[in-house]
């Protein structure tokens, strides 16, 4: 937070300064997966689904609060400064990287000194345990950075070159990162190696698996859509296409209305995009789908609690899998309009169709990891709701970058359909095992 306050204060700063602050700040989602791993074992069993959902639902609201706030606290401040760019505007971005800091310093000052490790962890101080933890997530940061080192040297590969061979390349530098992590996780501390070898053991049983894939459908497609959302909403509603001229001061004026290639006092422009003056506020709607998503996760939780988190899962991926093709139907017909000045009409279903997904989502949060708590002993759900909530993060990297790609290709609707697809497997995936009769764990 302290370096992203600074770098977002010089409008000079370097990139990479930022991309070191935002790898920085993954520490807090790997808090947020050990603190899921780490409430399970309180609670039993009748109440896996509520009490994962409240400390799940209610971490997940920062998405939402950082997406509503963050816009608000960029306007307000001292000395502004300029944001270049194609429409410069005077701000205060470093408001946003201070946002959490008083929090973060807070939580961390508290748990240091009040929270108490579980009597199954040992006698060690908070100080070990401390160092225990940034040790393991040094190994997560040097994942990561061979990951994006080799996102950059291979991402002009010729066999990329195609919309799915990029897709694919995202893909393989995510297993990538993952196997470079579990290599490193033997370079730790023996007692901490000892006790990572105890919970390997999960990756020896099939449900580990078959929930991961479950959980990348229910909170890899939250923190993606999270992502998406905002940008989306600009990409497809706000930007026109036109012939017009592109004046020497930098101004679009579309033609018609006496502006024709001879009048233009500067280059004349054919198919250009540019900003839509009556485009809708992004901004104003873009935390409401994150916030659903958050603030419907305990309800998924307790109505799994009380009727089954396989079933509340296959009903809320029918839901899920209707939205998403509804929107990929209705992102076809926006992107494809000969009048885009129309697209405007659509833009109400768009904002209560993505509601719908995240809704899905943040619901089916709720009813995947009470299944994971009621599937497993609980010396393994731990660690497997642990493991499935890092795997599904990923999803904060890879959706964008699945829309990015369609979006070039001008087709964006194929992510929608990609992942209703995905829907549909995770719906079979989870009837077979869970459901139907003479399944392996029914009743989960």
């Amino acid at each position: 937070m302290i370096m992203a306050g600074i770098a977002l204060s010089d409008p000079n700063c370097p990139f990479n300064l930022l991309i070191a602050a935002a790898l920085l700040s993954g520490v807090g989602g790997g808090a947020f997966a050990s603190s899921m791993s780490n409430i399970s074992f309180y609670y039993p069993k009748r109440l896996q689904g509520m009490a994962l959902g409240y400390n799940g639902g209610i971490g997940n609201l920062g998405v939402s609060i950082s997406q509503l706030l963050a816009p608000l606290l960029m306007s307000v401040g001292g000395t502004s400064i300029m944001i270049e760019g194609d429409s410069p505007v005077s701000g205060w971005p470093a408001n946003a990287g201070w946002l959490w800091f008083p929090l973060c310093a807070a939580s961390a000052i508290l748990a240091f000194f009040f929270m108490s490790n579980q009597p199954n962890h040992g006698e060690k101080t908070n100080l070990v345990s401390l160092i225990n933890f940034y040790w393991m997530e040094a190994f997560g940061f040097l994942a990561s950075f061979i990951g994006v080192i080799t996102l950059i040297q291979t991402r002009d590969a010729a066999m990329l070159n195609t919309p799915a061979g990029q897709v694919i390349h995202k893909f393989l530098l995510v297993l990538l990162a993952c196997a470079c992590e579990h290599v490193f996780m033997l370079l730790s501390p023996k007692k901490a190696r000892d006790r990572v070898k105890k919970q390997v053991v999960i990756f020896k049983r099939k449900h580990t698996y078959v929930m991961t894939w479950l959980y990348i459908m229910c909170f890899g497609s939250f923190i993606g859509y999270s992502g998406s959302f905002p940008k989306l909403i600009v990409d497809l509603f706000g930007y026109l296409t036109a012939d017009g001229c592109l004046q020497t001061a930098g101004d679009f004026v579309p033609a018609g209305n006496g502006m024709t290639s001879d009048t233009c006092e500067g280059e004349w422009k054919v198919g250009y995009d540019y900003p839509n003056p009556n485009a809708p506020n992004g901004s104003a709607v873009a935390w409401i789908g994150a916030a659903v998503g958050s603030l419907i996760r305990p309800v998924g939780g307790i109505m799994a609690d009380k009727y089954g988190g396989a079933k509340m899962t296959n009903l809320a991926i029918i839901w899920c899998t209707l939205a998403a093709f509804g929107q990929g139907a209705l992102v076809q017909t926006v992107s494809q309009m000969e009048d885009p000045t129309s697209n405007k009409a659509y833009y109400g279903l768009f904002i209560f169709l993505f509601i719908n997904l995240f809704a899905c989502c943040g619901f089916m949060n709720g009813t995947t990891f009470r299944t994971i708590g009621v599937l497993f002993p609980p010396e393994e759900a731990g660690p497997v709701l642990g493991w499935s909530s890092a795997i599904a993060s990923y999803g904060a990297f890879v959706i964008p970058v699945m829309f990015g790609i369609a979006l070039q290709a001008g087709n964006p609707q194929i992510t929608f359909y990609c992942l209703g697809g995905y829907y549909v497997t995770c719906f079979f995936v989870n009837f077979w095992y869970y459901i139907r009769p003479g399944c392996e764990k029914p009743g989960v």
